[in-house]
């Protein structure tokens, strides 16, 4: 008589208990139109099975009908879901895809590359911890490769790495490979990224992107999954001081102020010593309230309400912060900006500025620069065109806290 296998029982409580311990990366996968981003992050959830058996059979209707793969799976097809770029062939808005593996859980945004959808990348990558630059082997760094960079640069994204894609269309060369390296390191050397990573990669048929195929014996280094599975995620709460913009003033009755926000920086406990900016009131921390209830901690990311002990004229658009930190209180900014109106931004005239959680009037100063995507380098400009990006200087109405 044969013995069966032992099966282990399967427990919903282990399973949860294991996905929560994972940590969390968020990217954003952007670059030029046509490089195959979408096809990219497609390969990533198939190879990775996080397609459910309905997805897949609905994937092979629709790359039957709207596919470029000549019958095969058209992967891209996976984030393009709207009906326009499923007909234009283009992502237009940002598509978000939760996956997870055995090391950790990760939360895609697909950026549009077209230049006309420039905003809706920016938005995408404001809440990025690394960026995925997708680079066709055959067309090199573009203008709007270059413009992706400067704008995840802007929004403080600190790790990049480089999919050098469509390697098979260039005959799997290590030589090209190479120069776009040293074009794309030359580029992004001012910039400010903490790291760097470059990989060959096919997202069509696969190869580097979770396995490999032997096309590129020259590449020794990790998978793309490889590499985002391992890549350190920055902690934000670490080395930073506490931060937090008033969203809303808490008073549901005469016995209770709190102060509504979300911790952009470090971290807050009761009993600390914080100060309300731009006036310099100071007081400490007497409670972090939330709806789940009172916390002995609070760090960056987290909305909770503050309880402060005494009384304090605060309103939407002060900062709390860490008593003894430096934060500058100015009525001038100068400011990187990534200019999104068809009508160009002139010195001279009034505008609105989104300061944290308040809004403030503003007229920008002579002196206007744009960087130029070719070379990277500032020039003085008149105005600031539609999905230019610059450096200006704005004279505020009031005085505002900003971090240094």
């Amino acid at each position: 008589m044969m013995a069966s296998a032992e099966l282990t029982p399967f427990s919903l409580e282990d399973f949860v208990a294991r996905e929560e311990s994972k940590n969390l990366l968020r990217f954003i996968v952007c670059g030029s139109v046509d490089h195959g981003k979408s096809t990219l992050i497609g390969r990533l959830l198939y190879e990775t099975r996080c397609l459910f058996d309905d997805q897949l059979d609905a994937l092979a209707k629709d790359s039957r009908k709207h596919g470029t793969r000549r019958g095969d799976l058209d992967l891209a097809l996976v984030l393009d879901g709207l009906a326009a770029e499923r007909e234009q062939k283009i992502t237009i808005d940002v598509a978000h895809r939760f996956f997870t593996t055995e090391r950790r859980k990760f939360i895609v945004a697909d950026a549009p590359g077209h230049e006309q959808y420039t905003r809706n990348m920016a938005t995408g990558a404001s809440t990025a911890d690394l960026a995925l630059l997708v680079i066709s082997a055959d067309a090199g760094l573009t203008s709007q490769t270059k413009r992706h960079l400067l704008i995840v640069s802007t929004l403080g994204v600190q790790r990049i790495v480089a999919a050098v894609n469509k390697m098979d269309l260039v005959g799997w060369s290590q030589s090209v490979f190479a120069e776009i390296e040293a074009e794309f390191r030359s580029f992004v050397k001012d910039l400010g990224f903490s790291g760097v990573f470059f990989i060959p990669v096919a997202a069509a048929s696969g190869d580097n992107v979770v396995c490999r195929w032997g096309c590129m014996d020259w590449y020794r280094g990790p998978t793309l999954l490889d590499h985002l599975e391992q890549v350190p995620i920055a902690d934000k709460s670490s080395g930073k001081e506490f931060r937090m913009p008033v969203q809303w003033v808490n008073r549901p009755d005469p016995g209770f102020r709190g102060y509504s926000g979300l911790i952009v920086g470090g971290a807050v406990h009761p009993g600390m010593l914080a100060q309300v900016l731009p006036s310099a009131q100071w007081a400490r921390v007497a409670r972090i309230v939330t709806a789940d209830g009172d916390l002995d901690r609070a760090v960056v990311g987290q909305a909770v309400t503050l309880a402060l002990a005494g009384e304090f004229d605060a309103s939407r658009g002060d900062i709390i912060a860490e008593l003894g930190t430096p934060t500058a209180v100015t009525n001038r900014l100068c400011a990187r900006l990534v200019w999104m109106n068809e009508e160009p931004l002139i010195p001279g005239k009034r505008y609105l500025l989104r300061i944290a959680a308040g809004t403030a009037t503003a007229v920008l100063e002579p002196g206007l620069s744009v960087i130029d995507l070719e070379t990277g380098k500032s020039t003085p400009a008149e105005g600031l065109p539609m999905n230019g990006i610059g450096t200006g200087t704005f004279e505020i109405d009031r005085r505002i806290a900003v971090d240094r």
